[in-house]
C-alpha cells in the first residue's frame, strides 16, 4: 500500500485480493501508466477495447495497492464515457462483471498473460458487460416507468 492515499505505491510489492500473482514493481507501473495515458490520448480503437485495456491494467498493475478494482471499475465507466459508448453514463458495466462471477478473474489472469487469446478474451469478456449492463439499465428504466 502506498504512504500517500490516492498517489502511485512506490514500492515492489502490492496486495492481491484476486490471486493474479506478483504485482509489476514500482519501475513498470510507471512505465506502463505512461503508455496507457498515451494510448488513451492519441488511439482511435473503439471505446469497449480502450475500456478493457484500462480497467486490465489498473487491476493487473495494481499501482495503489488498495482499491484498484475499484479503481479499475470506474476508469472503465469513464473510458466509455469520454470515447463515446455511453455519453450519459447510464450503462451499468459492473453489473456484467458480477454477473460473470469467476469469469471475470479467469478473464483479468488471461490478461495478465500478455496472450493475444487472453487479451481477446478479456475485451470479450468486457463487451458482454457492457451488454449484461445495457440490459440492467434498461430494467431500472422500464421498473421506473410503471
Amino acid at each position: 500500500m502506498t504512504d500517500e492515499p490516492g498517489r502511485p505505491r512506490g514500492g515492489d510489492t502490492s496486495a492481491d485480493p484476486l490471486g493474479l500473482g506478483p504485482a509489476p514493481g514500482a519501475a513498470e507501473v510507471s512505465v506502463r501508466l505512461g503508455a496507457l495515458a498515451e494510448l488513451l490520448a492519441s488511439s482511435k480503437a473503439p471505446a469497449v477495447v480502450l475500456g478493457a485495456i484500462v480497467h486490465a491494467e489498473l487491476v493487473v498493475l495494481r499501482p495503489f495497492g488498495v482499491a484498484d478494482g475499484v479503481v479499475a471499475r470506474a476508469a472503465e465507466r469513464l473510458t466509455l464515457i469520454e470515447h463515446g459508448l455511453d455519453p450519459k453514463s447510464l450503462v451499468v458495466v459492473e453489473v456484467g462483471h458480477l454477473e460473470a462471477g469467476a469469469g471475470y478473474v479467469e478473464g483479468l489472469r488471461g490478461y495478465s498473460g500478455g496472450t493475444r487469446d487472453g487479451v481477446v478474451g478479456w475485451v470479450a469478456h468486457c463487451a458482454e458487460a457492457i451488454v449484461l449492463g445495457a440490459r440492467e439499465t434498461t430494467a431500472i428504466c422500464e421498473a421506473l416507468s410503471r
